[in-house]
């Protein structure tokens, strides 16, 4: 079935090309639908729309801030940040049960943090510590 042209026109108008492949991708597969293309569009539109409005909302952590985490987590549990940067360095990513440990340094240095800006921080001091192994 072909996408109507009042909704074709609303994928175009859309600024985001990975939305709109994502959008098309959707309304183009084979699999049978149980709604209509444009309650498909509609809810993916929603949900692009919460996830950008959640990003917008998390904290932008400045380079010092994560720095100071790290000297933290150095200084409070250097087994563990020595073990953190193994894992890191050895297979590029670490270990849940670990990496929940960190998650609970985090709320213990920093105690306000909603859940969404303790995994940002995380993210961010993993990159803190890629670059400093080069």
């Amino acid at each position: 079935m072909s996408i109507s042209p009042e909704l074709q026109a609303k994928i175009d108008a859309l600024e985001d090309e990975n939305l709109k492949a994502r959008i098309l991708r959707t309304l183009r597969s084979t699999g049978k639908k149980q709604v209509t293309d444009e309650e498909i569009y509609e809810s993916i539109l929603s949900s692009y729309t919460k996830a950008k409005e959640r990003r917008a909302r998390l904290r932008q952590w400045r380079p010092n801030e994560v720095a100071a985490f790290a000297q933290y987590f150095r200084e409070k549990r250097p087994g563990d940040y020595a073990e953190f940067i193994r894992q890191e360095k050895e297979f590029k990513e670490i270990e849940p049960g670990f990496a929940w440990g960190i998650r609970q340094l985090i709320w213990e240095w920093m105690p306000e943090l909603n859940g969404d800006d303790c995994d940002e921080l995380f993210g961010e001091f993993r990159d803190y510590i890629k670059l400093h192994l080069t």
